[in-house]
Protein backbone atom coordinates (compact mmCIF):
# COMPACT_ATOMS: atom_id res chain seq x y z
CA UNK A 1 0.00 0.00 0.00
CA UNK A 2 1.10 3.20 -1.01
CA UNK A 3 1.45 5.95 1.58
CA UNK A 4 -0.55 8.24 -0.67
CA UNK A 5 -3.85 5.57 -0.78
CA UNK A 6 -2.77 4.87 3.46
CA UNK A 7 -3.66 8.61 3.82
CA UNK A 8 -6.98 8.62 1.46
CA UNK A 9 -8.00 5.78 3.32
CA UNK A 10 -7.59 7.55 6.82
CA UNK A 11 -8.87 10.59 5.41
CA UNK A 12 -11.99 8.69 4.44
CA UNK A 13 -12.48 6.60 7.40
CA UNK A 14 -12.28 10.55 9.41
CA UNK A 15 -14.85 11.45 7.08
CA UNK A 16 -17.00 8.48 8.10
CA UNK A 17 -17.35 8.82 11.70
CA UNK A 18 -20.34 11.30 12.53
CA UNK A 19 -19.41 15.14 12.98
CA UNK A 20 -18.77 15.34 17.09
CA UNK A 21 -16.73 11.96 16.69
CA UNK A 22 -14.77 13.37 13.50
CA UNK A 23 -13.88 17.06 15.35
CA UNK A 24 -12.68 14.23 18.57
CA UNK A 25 -10.26 12.90 15.96
CA UNK A 26 -8.59 16.02 14.71
CA UNK A 27 -8.61 17.67 17.69
CA UNK A 28 -6.42 14.50 18.69
CA UNK A 29 -4.25 15.03 15.47
CA UNK A 30 -4.37 18.63 16.11
CA UNK A 31 -2.59 17.37 19.81
CA UNK A 32 -0.05 15.95 18.72
CA UNK A 33 1.15 17.76 15.66
CA UNK A 34 1.42 21.28 18.15
CA UNK A 35 2.11 19.42 21.47
CA UNK A 36 6.28 20.24 21.39
CA UNK A 37 5.29 24.01 19.88
CA UNK A 38 2.81 25.25 22.09
CA UNK A 39 1.37 24.47 25.00
CA UNK A 40 -1.78 26.81 24.64
CA UNK A 41 -2.33 25.27 21.11
CA UNK A 42 -2.11 21.85 22.27
CA UNK A 43 -4.36 22.59 25.51
CA UNK A 44 -6.89 23.97 23.13
CA UNK A 45 -6.87 20.90 20.70
CA UNK A 46 -7.31 18.55 23.88
CA UNK A 47 -9.52 19.60 26.09
CA UNK A 48 -11.83 20.89 23.17
CA UNK A 49 -11.79 16.96 21.74
CA UNK A 50 -12.43 15.76 25.31
CA UNK A 51 -15.44 17.85 25.53
CA UNK A 52 -16.48 17.10 21.73
CA UNK A 53 -15.99 13.32 22.30
CA UNK A 54 -18.42 13.69 25.62
CA UNK A 55 -21.00 15.21 23.84
CA UNK A 56 -20.42 13.31 21.09
CA UNK A 57 -20.79 9.95 23.58
CA UNK A 58 -24.64 11.43 24.37
CA UNK A 59 -25.59 12.98 21.44
CA UNK A 60 -24.02 10.23 18.64
CA UNK A 61 -23.51 7.57 20.80
CA UNK A 62 -20.03 5.30 21.36
CA UNK A 63 -18.51 2.79 19.39
CA UNK A 64 -19.14 -0.58 20.22
CA UNK A 65 -17.11 -2.01 23.57
CA UNK A 66 -16.27 1.17 25.04
CA UNK A 67 -13.51 0.82 27.06
CA UNK A 68 -12.97 1.95 30.85
CA UNK A 69 -9.38 0.60 31.99
CA UNK A 70 -7.30 0.95 35.02
CA UNK A 71 -10.47 2.94 36.39
CA UNK A 72 -10.37 1.55 39.70
CA UNK A 73 -7.05 2.82 40.84
CA UNK A 74 -7.29 6.28 38.94
CA UNK A 75 -11.15 6.61 40.70
CA UNK A 76 -9.01 6.03 43.99
CA UNK A 77 -6.13 8.36 43.28
CA UNK A 78 -8.43 11.15 42.45
CA UNK A 79 -10.69 10.70 45.31
CA UNK A 80 -7.65 10.96 47.96
CA UNK A 81 -6.02 13.80 45.81
CA UNK A 82 -9.36 15.41 46.35
CA UNK A 83 -9.42 14.96 50.26
CA UNK A 84 -5.94 15.84 50.62
CA UNK A 85 -7.03 18.95 48.85
CA UNK A 86 -9.77 19.90 51.35
CA UNK A 87 -7.65 19.06 53.75
CA UNK A 88 -4.81 21.35 53.51
CA UNK A 89 -3.35 24.28 54.90
CA UNK A 90 -4.78 26.21 51.96
CA UNK A 91 -7.57 24.24 50.58
CA UNK A 92 -8.76 26.46 48.20
CA UNK A 93 -5.38 26.78 47.20
CA UNK A 94 -5.04 23.32 46.65
CA UNK A 95 -8.52 22.38 45.27
CA UNK A 96 -7.70 25.06 42.33
CA UNK A 97 -4.67 22.96 41.74
CA UNK A 98 -6.70 19.72 41.75
CA UNK A 99 -7.18 20.87 38.12
CA UNK A 100 -5.12 19.11 36.80
CA UNK A 101 -6.85 15.88 37.58
CA UNK A 102 -9.15 16.24 34.33
CA UNK A 103 -5.64 15.69 32.11
CA UNK A 104 -6.34 11.38 33.10
CA UNK A 105 -9.78 12.17 30.73
CA UNK A 106 -6.90 12.42 27.81
CA UNK A 107 -6.15 8.51 28.39
CA UNK A 108 -10.05 7.70 27.87
CA UNK A 109 -10.37 10.41 25.34
CA UNK A 110 -7.60 8.55 23.36
CA UNK A 111 -8.43 5.39 23.88
CA UNK A 112 -11.93 5.55 22.82
CA UNK A 113 -11.72 7.88 20.00
CA UNK A 114 -9.04 5.25 18.43
CA UNK A 115 -11.13 2.71 16.73
CA UNK A 116 -8.66 0.39 15.02
CA UNK A 117 -4.57 0.24 15.01
CA UNK A 118 -3.92 1.41 11.98
CA UNK A 119 -5.65 4.78 13.31
CA UNK A 120 -3.30 4.47 16.00
CA UNK A 121 -0.34 4.45 13.90
CA UNK A 122 -1.45 7.17 12.12
CA UNK A 123 -1.10 9.22 15.52
CA UNK A 124 1.90 7.71 16.31
CA UNK A 125 3.30 8.88 13.59
CA UNK A 126 1.81 12.70 13.65
CA UNK A 127 3.83 12.45 16.92
CA UNK A 128 7.27 11.63 15.81
CA UNK A 129 6.59 13.95 12.85
CA UNK A 130 5.96 16.70 15.14
CA UNK A 131 8.72 15.61 17.79
CA UNK A 132 11.73 15.43 14.77
CA UNK A 133 10.69 19.02 13.42
CA UNK A 134 11.27 20.28 17.15
CA UNK A 135 14.59 18.66 17.63
CA UNK A 136 15.56 19.50 14.13
CA UNK A 137 14.93 23.17 15.51
CA UNK A 138 16.79 22.67 18.83
CA UNK A 139 19.66 20.88 17.33
CA UNK A 140 20.18 24.15 15.08
CA UNK A 141 19.74 26.78 18.00
CA UNK A 142 22.31 24.22 19.96
CA UNK A 143 24.77 24.22 16.99
CA UNK A 144 25.23 28.56 17.21
CA UNK A 145 26.19 28.31 20.53
CA UNK A 146 28.48 26.72 22.74
CA UNK A 147 27.38 22.98 24.12
CA UNK A 148 27.63 23.27 27.61
CA UNK A 149 25.57 23.25 30.67
CA UNK A 150 25.68 27.25 30.32
CA UNK A 151 23.35 26.48 27.41
CA UNK A 152 21.32 24.14 27.58
CA UNK A 153 18.41 23.54 25.07
CA UNK A 154 14.98 24.14 25.93
CA UNK A 155 13.17 24.04 22.34
CA UNK A 156 9.79 25.73 21.88
CA UNK A 157 9.46 24.67 26.37
CA UNK A 158 10.18 27.08 28.88
CA UNK A 159 12.29 25.34 30.15
CA UNK A 160 14.78 22.06 29.54
CA UNK A 161 13.45 19.83 32.18
CA UNK A 162 10.30 19.99 29.96
CA UNK A 163 12.06 19.20 26.66
CA UNK A 164 14.10 16.66 27.80
CA UNK A 165 10.92 14.98 29.69
CA UNK A 166 8.90 15.32 26.13
CA UNK A 167 11.69 13.83 24.35
CA UNK A 168 12.03 10.97 26.70
CA UNK A 169 8.59 9.99 25.96
CA UNK A 170 9.11 10.45 21.88
CA UNK A 171 12.41 9.17 21.44
CA UNK A 172 11.11 5.80 23.02
CA UNK A 173 8.20 5.43 20.69
CA UNK A 174 11.14 6.26 17.23
CA UNK A 175 13.45 3.77 18.93
CA UNK A 176 10.61 1.37 19.46
CA UNK A 177 9.08 1.58 16.16
CA UNK A 178 12.70 1.14 14.74
CA UNK A 179 13.06 -2.02 16.70
CA UNK A 180 9.78 -3.73 15.78
CA UNK A 181 8.75 -2.73 12.31
CA UNK A 182 9.19 -4.99 9.56
CA UNK A 183 9.02 -2.23 6.60
CA UNK A 184 12.78 -0.97 5.89
CA UNK A 185 11.46 2.59 4.63
CA UNK A 186 9.74 2.93 8.16
CA UNK A 187 12.49 1.42 9.83
CA UNK A 188 15.11 3.90 8.44
CA UNK A 189 12.21 6.73 9.10
CA UNK A 190 12.00 5.54 12.54
CA UNK A 191 16.02 5.34 12.50
CA UNK A 192 16.26 8.86 11.20
CA UNK A 193 13.77 10.17 13.79
CA UNK A 194 15.47 8.27 16.83
CA UNK A 195 19.39 9.96 16.17
CA UNK A 196 17.88 13.27 15.89
CA UNK A 197 15.65 13.19 18.57
CA UNK A 198 18.30 11.65 20.71
CA UNK A 199 21.10 14.36 19.97
CA UNK A 200 18.57 17.17 20.70
CA UNK A 201 17.74 15.30 24.48
CA UNK A 202 21.58 15.01 24.69
CA UNK A 203 21.52 18.82 24.54
CA UNK A 204 19.18 19.52 27.44
CA UNK A 205 21.95 18.25 29.85
CA UNK A 206 19.16 16.83 31.77
CA UNK A 207 20.85 13.94 32.83
CA UNK A 208 17.08 12.19 34.50
CA UNK A 209 15.97 12.60 30.86
CA UNK A 210 19.13 10.86 29.96
CA UNK A 211 18.61 7.71 32.47
CA UNK A 212 15.03 7.55 31.65
CA UNK A 213 15.52 7.39 28.11
CA UNK A 214 18.09 4.87 28.69
CA UNK A 215 15.64 2.43 30.61
CA UNK A 216 13.10 2.96 28.24
CA UNK A 217 14.96 2.01 25.67
CA UNK A 218 16.23 -1.01 27.10
CA UNK A 219 12.60 -1.62 28.23
CA UNK A 220 11.28 -1.86 24.50
CA UNK A 221 14.07 -4.22 23.33
CA UNK A 222 13.62 -6.42 26.20
CA UNK A 223 9.62 -6.48 25.47
CA UNK A 224 10.09 -6.90 21.91
CA UNK A 225 12.52 -9.65 22.51
CA UNK A 226 15.00 -8.19 20.19
CA UNK A 227 18.79 -8.91 19.83
CA UNK A 228 19.31 -6.18 17.43
CA UNK A 229 17.70 -4.14 19.87
CA UNK A 230 19.98 -4.54 22.53
CA UNK A 231 22.60 -4.55 20.38
CA UNK A 232 21.37 -0.95 18.53
CA UNK A 233 21.21 0.55 22.14
CA UNK A 234 24.96 -0.72 23.10
CA UNK A 235 25.95 0.71 19.32
CA UNK A 236 24.05 4.21 20.04
CA UNK A 237 25.43 4.80 24.03
CA UNK A 238 29.10 4.00 21.90
CA UNK A 239 28.27 6.54 19.53
CA UNK A 240 27.39 9.58 22.22
CA UNK A 241 30.44 8.51 24.71
CA UNK A 242 33.27 8.72 21.48
CA UNK A 243 31.18 11.80 19.59
CA UNK A 244 29.54 13.73 21.84
CA UNK A 245 31.44 16.79 23.21
CA UNK A 246 33.44 16.65 26.23
CA UNK A 247 30.72 18.39 28.27
CA UNK A 248 28.26 16.09 27.52
CA UNK A 249 30.91 12.91 28.64
CA UNK A 250 31.26 14.96 31.63
CA UNK A 251 27.64 15.41 32.64
CA UNK A 252 27.36 11.74 31.54
CA UNK A 253 29.92 10.44 34.12
CA UNK A 254 28.43 13.10 36.42
CA UNK A 255 25.68 10.78 37.45
CA UNK A 256 25.35 9.32 40.31
CA UNK A 257 28.48 11.35 42.09
CA UNK A 258 27.42 12.63 45.07
CA UNK A 259 30.51 15.50 45.14
CA UNK A 260 28.29 17.17 42.28
CA UNK A 261 26.08 20.16 43.48
CA UNK A 262 22.76 19.26 41.85
CA UNK A 263 22.87 15.43 43.03
CA UNK A 264 23.67 16.82 46.97
CA UNK A 265 20.63 19.35 46.81
CA UNK A 266 18.48 16.16 45.26
CA UNK A 267 19.46 13.96 47.95
CA UNK A 268 18.97 16.53 50.40
CA UNK A 269 15.45 17.59 48.73
CA UNK A 270 14.66 13.95 48.93
CA UNK A 271 15.50 13.80 53.09
CA UNK A 272 13.24 16.71 53.57
CA UNK A 273 10.00 14.67 52.01
CA UNK A 274 10.99 11.93 53.83
CA UNK A 275 10.66 14.40 56.97
CA UNK A 276 6.96 16.28 55.42
CA UNK A 277 6.00 12.49 54.70
CA UNK A 278 6.42 11.50 58.28
CA UNK A 279 4.98 14.34 59.76
CA UNK A 280 1.56 14.29 57.56
CA UNK A 281 1.43 10.70 56.63
CA UNK A 282 -2.19 10.06 56.17
CA UNK A 283 -3.39 13.26 54.10
CA UNK A 284 0.09 15.10 53.07
CA UNK A 285 0.65 19.14 52.82
CA UNK A 286 -2.17 19.54 50.01
CA UNK A 287 -1.78 20.23 46.54
CA UNK A 288 0.22 23.13 45.74
CA UNK A 289 1.69 23.32 49.15
CA UNK A 290 4.86 22.28 49.19
CA UNK A 291 6.03 25.45 48.20
CA UNK A 292 4.83 26.77 51.48
CA UNK A 293 6.26 24.22 53.95
CA UNK A 294 9.32 23.00 52.51
CA UNK A 295 11.22 26.05 54.43
CA UNK A 296 10.94 24.16 57.21
CA UNK A 297 12.37 20.91 56.29
CA UNK A 298 15.06 22.40 54.13
CA UNK A 299 18.41 20.90 55.09
CA UNK A 300 21.05 23.10 56.66
CA UNK A 301 23.54 22.54 54.17
CA UNK A 302 21.28 23.03 51.76
CA UNK A 303 21.74 25.99 48.84
CA UNK A 304 17.90 26.26 48.50
CA UNK A 305 16.07 26.99 51.04
CA UNK A 306 12.66 26.78 49.25
CA UNK A 307 11.07 24.79 45.84
CA UNK A 308 7.95 23.93 44.41
CA UNK A 309 8.46 20.12 43.95
CA UNK A 310 10.92 17.51 45.37
CA UNK A 311 12.54 16.01 42.17
CA UNK A 312 10.90 12.61 42.31
CA UNK A 313 7.49 11.85 41.48
CA UNK A 314 6.87 8.75 44.55
CA UNK A 315 8.11 11.19 47.40
CA UNK A 316 6.55 14.39 46.35
CA UNK A 317 3.09 12.40 45.95
CA UNK A 318 3.81 10.95 49.14
CA UNK A 319 4.39 14.39 50.75
CA UNK A 320 1.45 16.25 48.95
CA UNK A 321 -0.94 13.65 49.18
CA UNK A 322 -0.42 11.19 51.78
CA UNK A 323 1.03 7.63 52.05
CA UNK A 324 -2.45 6.87 50.36
CA UNK A 325 -2.42 9.04 47.61
CA UNK A 326 1.12 7.58 47.06
CA UNK A 327 -0.18 4.04 47.38
CA UNK A 328 -3.44 4.92 44.74
CA UNK A 329 -0.88 6.20 42.31
CA UNK A 330 1.85 3.30 42.38
CA UNK A 331 -1.35 1.04 41.99
CA UNK A 332 -2.52 3.08 39.19
CA UNK A 333 0.93 2.84 37.51
CA UNK A 334 1.71 -1.12 38.07
CA UNK A 335 -1.91 -2.16 37.02
CA UNK A 336 -0.81 -0.09 33.44
CA UNK A 337 2.13 -2.34 33.26
CA UNK A 338 0.65 -5.19 34.18
CA UNK A 339 -2.49 -4.97 31.89
CA UNK A 340 0.22 -3.73 29.16
CA UNK A 341 2.47 -6.67 29.48
CA UNK A 342 -0.86 -9.17 29.46
CA UNK A 343 -1.92 -7.95 26.14
CA UNK A 344 1.51 -7.75 24.70
CA UNK A 345 2.16 -11.79 25.48
CA UNK A 346 -1.56 -12.05 25.03
CA UNK A 347 -0.41 -11.00 20.84
CA UNK A 348 1.81 -13.80 20.01
CA UNK A 349 2.59 -13.23 16.20
CA UNK A 350 0.26 -10.45 15.97
CA UNK A 351 0.78 -7.47 13.22
CA UNK A 352 2.96 -5.26 13.45
CA UNK A 353 1.09 -2.72 14.58
CA UNK A 354 -0.59 -3.90 17.43
CA UNK A 355 2.77 -5.12 19.29
CA UNK A 356 4.39 -1.92 18.20
CA UNK A 357 1.25 -0.04 20.29
CA UNK A 358 1.93 -2.53 23.51
CA UNK A 359 5.80 -2.34 23.15
CA UNK A 360 5.65 1.43 22.57
CA UNK A 361 3.53 1.93 25.19
CA UNK A 362 5.50 0.41 27.76
CA UNK A 363 8.78 1.55 26.94
CA UNK A 364 7.11 5.13 27.01
CA UNK A 365 6.07 5.11 30.30
CA UNK A 366 8.88 2.81 31.74
CA UNK A 367 11.10 6.02 30.39
CA UNK A 368 8.70 8.26 32.07
CA UNK A 369 8.90 6.16 35.37
CA UNK A 370 12.24 6.15 35.64
CA UNK A 371 13.21 9.67 35.01
CA UNK A 372 10.74 10.72 37.51
CA UNK A 373 12.70 9.28 40.36
CA UNK A 374 14.80 12.06 40.12
CA UNK A 375 12.52 14.81 38.40
CA UNK A 376 9.21 15.58 39.06
CA UNK A 377 7.70 15.14 35.82
CA UNK A 378 4.26 13.84 36.83
CA UNK A 379 3.77 18.24 37.61
CA UNK A 380 4.89 19.12 33.85
CA UNK A 381 1.88 19.37 31.95
CA UNK A 382 3.36 19.53 28.50
CA UNK A 383 4.74 15.86 29.47
CA UNK A 384 2.38 14.50 31.55
CA UNK A 385 -0.31 14.96 28.73
CA UNK A 386 1.30 13.24 26.58
CA UNK A 387 2.14 10.12 28.98
CA UNK A 388 -1.38 9.59 29.25
CA UNK A 389 -1.75 9.62 25.46
CA UNK A 390 1.26 7.06 25.82
CA UNK A 391 -1.09 5.14 28.25
CA UNK A 392 -4.07 4.56 26.23
CA UNK A 393 -1.64 3.00 23.20
CA UNK A 394 -1.67 -1.13 24.45
CA UNK A 395 -5.52 -0.62 24.99
CA UNK A 396 -6.22 1.06 21.07
CA UNK A 397 -7.98 -1.07 18.41
CA UNK A 398 -9.08 -3.97 20.86
CA UNK A 399 -13.08 -2.95 21.04
CA UNK A 400 -13.72 -5.36 23.94
CA UNK A 401 -16.40 -5.38 25.87
CA UNK A 402 -14.17 -6.36 28.91
CA UNK A 403 -13.66 -3.08 30.42
CA UNK A 404 -12.02 -3.27 33.74
CA UNK A 405 -8.32 -5.02 32.79
CA UNK A 406 -5.55 -3.69 34.82
CA UNK A 407 -8.16 -2.43 37.46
Amino acid sequence: MTAGLALREFAEGIKGRPPLSRLSMVCLIGYLFSAPFSISISQIFVFTGIASWLVSLRLEGGPSGFQLPLWRPIALLVALTLISAAFSDDPGRSLKDAKQLFQVLIFYFALNTVLSEREALWLVKALLSAAAVASVFTLGVAFMQPVGLANRMSGFFSIYMTLGGYLVIAGAMAVSYFITSEGSVSKGLAGAASIVIIAALMSTFSRNAWIGFGAAALCAALVARSIKGIVLIASLTALVLIFSPASIRDRLFSIGDMKDPSTRERVFMWKSGMEMVRDRPLLGTGLDMIKRTYSRYANPEAMKKRTGHLHNNPLHIAAERGIPGFVAWMWFMGAFFVAGVRRLKGYGEAGFERRYLSVAGLSAITGFFIAGLFEYNYGDSEVVMLAYFVMSLPFMGARETESTEGG
